[in-house]
């Protein structure tokens, strides 16, 4: 009774780890469009967050991002860049979901900090 139920345990365990057909790709290609596709959107918040934070400390040197604002664009860089760090993770591990979420995440971040610079958040 014991090695049947043991049986039946890893039947279902390892029935959980197989993939439906509806999680396997049409074709090799789809996988690779989806892929650069990826690698797109990691490079584009790769790149703005670049941009906001050369533009950030350029403003902090020449002094025209001071005070209360300078405490606040600070703290939205410290977003952003947590986000992007959550965006390169997500990338890492190949999870669809979280790395949609910790794109959206980051742009979100990255547009605030710019607000913050403009004098609108």
């Amino acid at each position: 009774m014991r090695r049947i139920f043991i049986a039946a345990a890893a039947a279902f365990t390892l029935g959980a780890c197989v993939p439906t057909l509806g999680d396997i790709p049409s074709t090799p290609r789809s996988v690779a469009d989806q892929s650069v596709l990826d690698e797109r959107a990691a490079i584009a918040v790769e790149s703005s967050y670049k941009a906001f934070r050369t533009v950030l400390e350029s403003l902090v040197d020449a002094g025209m991002i001071t005070g209360e604002t300078a405490t606040r664009a600070a703290e939205l860089d410290n977003r952003a860049y947590a986000a992007v760090q959550a965006v390169r993770a997500a990338y890492r591990t190949g999870n669809a979901e979280s790395y949609a979420a910790a794109v959206n995440e980051a742009r979100q971040a990255i547009a605030a900090g710019l607000g913050a610079i403009k004098g609108n958040g």
